[in-house]
């Protein structure tokens, strides 16, 4: 009895010491790390979308351990970094964004068109391989220093749009609500919501401008559309994606409901935390969500993937990557989406 009673003494030091040892194994990177841009102030240019608006540079990090670094770039409008827009780089050490990828960030963070204002931006590097959504790292991420980039970004409107009239907002093509082609390639498409109506009429006709001076796309049949055909319809009210395509003339809506979906707002990737849609705003919102410090979610409409957005490059596109909380900072959140403007697709998290 004395020899297991010292055998169980003798385990439980060592596995003491050993867990001691483990969690003093990784050093801090020493001071602040490089941080660079190739510019300081820039007017982008809706005519040069593809040339390299900008360089960013940092220094490698080390922890003194066999563990990658993930590096990720945020963007806010605050010096503060509270409501950081962050892109994950994995292991890079640097990155170059178009004038195109650039505007997206700027407008994503909430930056107006047309308007010079600053944007900062900083470096964060972080040990995440021992980390989970649940049981993040332990290891403190690293931060450089905040630089200051003053941009001038252009209102999205240079995109090719449709307008939207019909019975539920009385037929006026000058206020009625737009898709638009992102690609450049004829197909359109956007979020409109009819809502509730007596009559129980839900048609609506696309046309090339805010008027009615040439033939509006109409109905040829449930899946065709042809210039100067019959009205187009939804099955009732609701939240419909529209779209149409002027070149195959194929069109479509479909009835969507949004929720959040990730682990960093549930312990899965397969369980929904609802929004409401707000009329007045026309957006969707969850007005107090607990987001966790690590791990990431996504929106999607009817509890399936068809149809997800994520950040990609600054701008909420299908099938994009994962949102986080801010600066890795966990709470309750109000998240606000907002699919109102077609080809611009937007989100914030607004900490309670």
């Amino acid at each position: 009895m004395k020899r297991i009673f010292a055998y169980l003494l003798l385990t439980l030091l060592f596995t003491s010491c050993k867990k001691d040892e483990i969690k003093s194994v990784y050093t801090l990177p020493a001071g602040t790390p490089s941080f660079t841009s190739s510019i300081t102030s820039i007017v982008l240019d809706s005519t040069h979308r593809d040339d390299v608006a900008v360089n960013l540079k940092w220094s490698a990090l080390s922890y003194g351990i066999n563990a990658d670094v993930t590096y990720s770039l945020e963007f806010d409008t605050s010096s503060t970094m509270s409501h950081a827009v962050t892109f994950v780089m994995n292991a890079d050490t640097a990155k170059h964004y178009t004038v195109t990828e650039l505007n997206a960030i700027a407008l994503q963070t909430g930056l107006e068109g047309n308007k010079a204002a600053p944007l900062y931006v900083r470096m964060k590097g972080e040990v995440r391989q021992n980390g989970t959504a649940t049981n993040p790292s332990t290891i403190p991420v690293t931060y450089s220093d905040i630089l200051t980039i003053t941009v001038t970004a252009y209102a999205p409107g240079n995109i090719a749009l449709l307008w939207v009239p019909g019975e539920y907002q009385g037929w006026n093509a000058a206020t009625a609500p737009t898709i638009a082609d992102v690609a450049g390639k004829g197909a359109y498409e956007g979020y409109i919501y009819f809502p509730n109506n007596a009559g129980g009429n839900y048609t609506f006709k696309i046309t090339t401008a805010p008027n009615w001076n040439d033939p509006a796309w109409g109905y040829e049949s449930t899946t065709k559309m042809v210039k100067g055909g019959g009205n187009l319809y939804t099955p009732g009210e609701g939240y419909f994606l529209v779209k149409a395509n002027v070149n195959s003339r194929d069109w479509s809506t479909t009835l969507t409901t949004w929720a959040l979906v990730g682990d960093a707002v549930a312990s899965d990737w397969e369980t929904d935390i609802p929004m409401t849609f707000d009329v007045a705003s026309g957006t969707w919102i969850a007005n107090s969500v607990a987001i966790k410090g690590a791990g990431g979610f996504k929106f999607r409409a009817n509890k399936g993937w068809t149809l997800n957005y994520g950040p990609t490059d600054g701008k909420l596109v299908q099938d994009g990557g994962n949102i986080s909380a801010p600066g890795g900072v966990a709470g309750n959140y109000k998240v606000v989406l907002n699919l109102s403007q077609a080809g611009n697709y937007t989100y914030t998290l607004t900490k309670l």
